[in-house]
């Protein structure tokens, strides 16, 4: 049995915690006993703690409810109509799931959250690390009017999520709190405090004119939420979240969240001891007279921020209103792009302040460009087995490598179809996206329009487009990858495992819409899968395929499961393996499949491909596929158990 994790519950101590681990311990302390979210990175794994959380300590089940919504725009009303009956409510996300959020949001912040609180966890990706783009989700703060904490420790993230709870039922305002990629997965010691049960049971009680806003109740609801945000705006000095690190230079720093930690090391490289710094612990809304104080007696100062200059036009229009003579530097020197390194604000800051770079420094980057050299440069790739690599093999072989195809990819793990070797996918927009732009591009177009999209997202946004190209009949191949699973960000639990337990049939939904050329298909059957897409593209108005196979990971898992059992009874079953004996390297495994299991050898001074069997999930593709009969498939006790993959 694998040892429980109980920094999460015990009462008191100092243990080591990752930032998102931190904040839900935070939660646990606030007495937060609602949480809603739909999975995206670097916020999916707040969710995986509290599903371990409940899934260890029961306990906490009398009155913490944490659910995977289908959308952000879900989780965020759920929240909101949780936090309306007096409980703490958490609404995680990740920074581009706060634009499918952010039509819910913009009414919710008006009408307040009281008599309970709710903050909103947006997950920053500067970098695009583990996104399709670096939106800077900073600019909702003004245009939501959300309250915006940002923290650089996983200390800050446990302490500040309690006081952002606390703001938020004070002054009936939905808290933004900002993690970014680095702040949510960067380690670091927290002193833990008591836990707070939390409301297991609260009462809606009626309130027509804050919770309807609608005319005259919007202009009186707006007109309230900025008196709120300006009763704050006073307080934050007595918050103690915002912190001056003092020094008698001219120039001075303002800066906030992980690029703090970027300018303290970069300060001490260049071996600037004296530069004043202000370190911002709330963005949004910034108390001016603390701006002012800091920027009093400095010639110029430099906002240190990731993307787009968001503290910098705010600090700008202060000093302006203010008729402050002072110089505020900001995108003149640091890129609005991609995530920052201590080096590369050392090296800005070198330039602003006229010093050298630390020799170490240039050292340090040789050094990293030396295990550059070494290490090999790969693109992300499907997982061996995986239902949806088969899949483009079929699509690939079908439209004769894309000949006037067109691929409208989507959000999922079959984002990476458009790196080499397949290149299948000619672009990208946001959950959904695909078929939208599929749409329109039919009706201006004699090229082949195939569109992709997953299970989750298509009960994330993908029943309206349908319906739409329903409705049109849209010049369309749609292909539904159904793996039963969330993949992507991890196999959570979610709504989606949830729908498919209760029988819930993506074929039966799209029949009910109307679709009328429908098929169910097998990607580990590519020969029939490659005539069918043949077939559909060769037929006019609007397909659908629904690939139904598990995702490769979670079937190769249940697979070796009921093998142990087996083995653990002493019974028999059939051992399957796949062997390449006088191959032609012709590439069809490695190059169009692609399979990570495949790989070039040489044998006797004859090259040769091979599989790995311990990265081989004996599902067989490369057998059916392979064109010269080369890959030989053996069954070990072919009279015994058969343990074939789970059927979804």
């Amino acid at each position: 049995m694998p040892k429980k994790d109980t920094r999460f519950v015990q009462e008191k101590g100092r243990v080591l915690m990752l930032g998102n681990e931190a904040l839900v311990r935070g939660c646990l302390e606030a007495g937060v006993s609602y949480v809603s979210q739909y999975p995206g990175t670097p916020t999916s794994d707040i969710g995986e703690y509290f599903h371990q959380i409940l899934r260890n300590f029961p306990e906490f089940k009398e009155y913490l409810v944490h659910q995977w919504a289908v959308n952000e725009a879900v989780a965020t009303s759920s929240c909101a109509g949780a936090a309306w009956t007096g409980c703490r409510s958490l609404n995680p996300m990740k920074h581009v799931g706060l634009n499918v959020a952010s039509d819910a949001l913009s009414v919710i912040a008006l009408n307040g959250p009281n008599p309970g609180a709710m903050v909103v966890v947006i997950g920053s990706d500067p970098g695009s690390l583990g996104s399709h783009q670096e939106q800077n989700e900073r600019f909702y703060s003004w245009m939501l009017h959300l309250p915006t904490f940002e923290p650089h420790s996983p200390q800050e993230c446990k302490d500040w999520i309690k006081l952002a709870f606390d703001l938020s039922e004070r002054y009936d305002l939905v808290i933004d709190f900002r993690m970014s990629t680095r702040s949510a997965h960067s380690r670091g010691f927290v002193d833990l405090g008591p836990i707070v049960k939390g409301k297991a049971r609260g009462e809606f009680v009626r309130n027509i004119p804050k919770f309807n806003s609608l005319p005259p109740h919007a202009i009186n609801n707006h007109v309230r939420l900025y008196e709120r945000i300006e009763r704050l705006r006073e307080e934050v000095p007595s918050l103690k979240i915002n912190k001056v690190l003092p020094g008698t230079n001219k120039v001075g720093i303002i800066t906030s969240g992980i690029p703090y930690g970027y300018t303290l090391e970069a300060l001490n490289q260049l071996s600037l001891d004296d530069v004043p710094v202000l370190k911002l612990g709330m963005i949004y809304p910034l108390n001016h007279e603390e701006i002012l104080d800091f920027m009093q007696d400095l010639d110029r100062v430099v906002v240190v921020e990731e993307l787009e200059p968001f503290l910098e036009v705010k600090i700008s229009e202060i000093a302006h209103s203010e008729k402050l003579n002072v110089e505020i530097l900001g995108q003149k020197y640091f890129p609005k792009y991609n995530e920052y390194s201590t080096g590369l604000v050392a090296n800005c800051l070198a330039k602003i302040f006229n010093k050298k770079s630390n020799p170490r420094m240039k050292i340090a980057a040789k050094l990293f460009e030396s295990y550059q050299a070494i290490i090999p440069s790969r693109f992300p790739t499907f997982c061996a087995g995986c239902p949806e690599r088969a899949t483009l093999y079929s699509i690939l072989k079908a439209t004769n490598h894309l000949t006037n195809t067109v691929v409208c990819g989507d959000i999922g793990c079959y984002v990476m179809s458009f790196f080499p070797p397949q290149q299948c996918s000619d672009l990208v927009i946001c959950m959904s996206g695909g078929l939208s732009a599929a749409i329109g591009m039919s009706t201006k177009t004699d090229q082949k329009i195939l569109a992709m999209i997953g299970d989750s997202t298509f009960f994330h946004t993908g029943l309206s487009p349908l319906a739409e190209a329903v409705g049109y009949n849209s010049n369309i191949l749609l292909i539904i990858f159904e793996n039963s699973w969330t993949a992507m960000t991890g196999h959570q639990d979610d709504v989606l495992r949830f729908l498919f337990r209760q029988g819930f049939s993506i074929e039966r939904i799209c029949k009910a819409m109307g679709v009328q050329w429908l098929r169910v298909e097998d990607s580990y059957n590519p020969k029939k899968l490659t005539s069918t897409i043949k077939k559909a593209l060769e037929t006019d108005g609007l397909k659908v395929i629904v690939i139904k196979r598990e995702c490769g990971l979670q079937a190769h898992r249940w697979r070796m499961s009921q093998i142990k059992q087996l083995e653990a009874q002493g019974e028999k079953y059939q051992e399957i393996t796949y062997q390449v004996y006088g191959c032609q390297m012709c590439h069809e495994c490695s190059r169009i499949l692609s399979c990570p299991a495949m790989r070039r050898v040489e044998v006797e001074g004859r090259e040769t491909m091979q599989i790995d069997q311990d990265r081989c999930i004996r599902c067989g593709v490369c057998y059916q596929i392979c064109p010269n009969d080369a890959i030989h498939k053996s069954i070990i006790n072919a009279l015994s158990v058969e343990v074939p993959f789970r059927e979804i």
